[in-house]
Formats: C-alpha cells, structure tokens, sequence
C-alpha cells in the first residue's frame, strides 16, 4: 500500500506538469550589400539579397530583385545598373578614377530607398616584390587515442610595398596556381605539365602600414602553402598507373592589392577577426562589422561598398625541403586559368622547379 501511494503521487506531479514556451520575438531581416567599384575597367557588380529573422526556420537568403541600382559619382553623373541574375546588378563599362567620390543609391521594389556614405577612391602604391619564405607551425594531430604534436611545413607568400605618401590601409586577394610536372614511365614514357589553380575562398589578407616603420610594409604575410600540396597527384587522364614521379614542383602567387580609407579597413578587419576567432572557451570576442548603408526608412543595411584603386604583382616559388627555405623564380607571364590545365610539352611559363 505504501508504494502504492508513492506512485500515485508520481503520477499526480507528472499530469500537473505543463510545458512552458517561451515568447521570443523574431528578430527583424536584414539587407545585406556587396559592391566594388575600383580604377580597373569595368563592368562592377552589386549583390542585394535579404536575410530572413533569427528565429526564423528558413536559414537561406533572398535575393533582392526589381531594384532600381545605380551608382552616383560627385562630378554628377550616375551610372545606371542592370540585372544580371536574381540579387545581381552589373554596370555598364565605366571605370572608377582616383580623388573622385562615390555612392551605391538603391530603390527597392517596396520603394525602400538604401545608399551608401560617400566613398572616396584613394590611389594606391605599387607592390614593389612579392616574395615567400620557408614556415614551420606546430599542430596537434591524433591517432585517435592519443594527441601528440607534429610540425606542419611550407612556403609563405609577402608582399613588400612603400604605402608612405598613400593611404595605410590595405586589402589583399591571393590567387595561387601550383605547378606540377607528372612523369609516368613505361615503354611509352609521358609527361605532364599540370597548372592547378588553388584559390583560397574564405581568407582576408589586409595590413596597416602605420605599424611598419616609415610606413614602408615589409613581409606582410599573406597565403601559406602546406608541402602536402606540392605532393598531390592530379589527375590527368592517363590511364592509372602504379609507377609515376613528380618533379618541378611549385608555385605562382597572384596579389593584388586594394586601397581602403580608415572606415572600410575597420569593417575589413572586424571581419579578419571574425573568421580567425577561437572557438574555445574564454576566447576572444569579436566587433560587429560596421558597414557604410544605410536605410531611409530605418531598416537594418549591411555590408560595405567599397571604393579602391588596385595594383597587383606576382611571384614564383619552389620548396626546397630539405634546405628548408623557399627559392624564387624570374618569370615572365603567369599562367592565368580557372581550371585545371595540363600539356604533354613544356609552355612558355613552364618552371622547372627545384625541389
């Protein structure tokens, strides 16, 4: 009887309980925006798209079309763009000059109307070397029961470039195509020269001469490249062979680099930050981006339009393991391609690295 009891009030408790939901608002969308208008020749393009609320279900973006998108110079004119795909708007061929300002103006369909703070085209040095070094980090590898430390390896790409007289802040893109020479053996003996282009989507190079001396950037680290690459076999449409060795090994190393005011440098580095947080415990908390729109009306703008001037240089590099340094190579051309190429004969920009 006395368990009976017992259970008897579980049961009680139990059926009592009521679940509690709680009442959290959504949080409102967002436009987000993405231009750049440079000292290149165009066209430039604009990418508009809405996000939904957080606790919203639907995680995706919208694409922000029917737009009315134009770009807005201080001499006066405006340059009208056109949509190219859903969210995407392209100007026709102008090209940005340096000292002259500009601003994004966007009319939604909703009659919304975002624009962007005026923006002024700074000039931008030249990149007087790209160069690269041998690196050695320390990683933490496991075996599945135990962690133990090894050391990773490569070559690291800089830039030198003197930024006095110019703005301080900078932004890079690395491009980097690798270079492998396939050698298969056999009673037809064949080779290949393989050009695999590698381009590192997801990370932001950008430095602040203020923290060099005479604002001369020295070594200003960019790509790293791990040796494991410069081991990859590519495929090549040979038929698989057991046998094979690859020889002549290396690199080339496009960079260019991108003038910024103190504004877009912050919005830049808030970002660098952001991508490079720790994700352990106690790490450091990172700054919202601050972008350049805004909204009439009061609704939430992100993303920045960026105005630079670009100049871009490039350099060759080979791994040498086991003097641990990396060497550079005098070439002319740069094997520009967006996929991967390969050739049964040596081409005008064929390096035969050392290794």
């Amino acid at each position: 009887m006395r368990y009976l009891k017992i259970i008897l009030a579980v049961l009680i408790l139990v059926g009592c309980e009521e679940y509690f939901s709680p009442d959290i608002d959504e949080q409102e969308a967002a436009y987000v925006f993405s231009g750049l208008v440079t000292d290149q020749p165009g066209p430039y393009y604009v990418r508009i798209t809405k996000t939904y609320g957080y606790n919203n279900s639907n995680r995706t973006q919208n694409p922000v079309v029917n737009a009315k998108v134009m770009i807005k110079c201080n001499d006066g004119k405006k340059y009208e763009m056109f949509p190219t795909q859903a969210g995407y708007y392209v100007t026709s061929s102008f090209k940005g000059t340096p000292g002259k300002k500009y601003q994004l103006y966007v009319t939604t369909s909703e009659n919304k109307i975002f624009k962007s703070t005026w923006e002024e085209l700074l000039p931008c040095p030249d990149i007087e070397e790209v160069t690269a070094k041998y690196y050695e980090d320390k990683v933490i590898s496991t075996n599945g029961n135990d962690y133990f430390d090894e050391i990773d390896y490569g070559i690291c790409a800089m830039n030198t470039t003197n930024a006095a007289g110019f703005t301080p802040y900078y932004r890079y893109e690395c491009s980097l195509i690798v270079q492998i020479h396939q050698y298969y053996p056999g009673s037809i003996p064949q080779n290949r020269y393989v050009y695999h282009p590698i381009n590192p989507e997801g990370f932001l190079f950008i430095a602040d001469a203020n923290n060099y001396t005479d604002k001369r950037i020295v070594g200003n680290q960019l790509y790293k490249t791990k040796h494991t690459l410069f081991n990859m076999r590519v495929d090549t449409l040979i038929p698989e062979m057991p046998e094979f060795e690859l020889k002549h090994r290396g690199e080339c190393v496009l960079v260019k680099q991108y003038s910024m005011n103190e504004s877009q440098y912050r919005f830049w580095k808030a970002v660098k930050d952001q991508q490079e947080s720790s994700s352990y415990f106690f790490g450091k908390t990172e700054n919202q981006p601050e972008g350049n729109m805004s909204c009439e009306s009061g609704e939430t703008a992100l993303g920045y339009f960026c105005v630079s001037a670009v100049k871009q240089n490039y350099g060759v590099f080979s791994l040498l393991e086991t003097a641990k340094r990396a060497k550079k190579y005098d070439v002319s051309q740069f094997p520009e391609t967006d996929t991967v190429a390969y050739y049964e004969y040596m081409q005008d920009y064929t390096v035969l690295f050392e290794n």
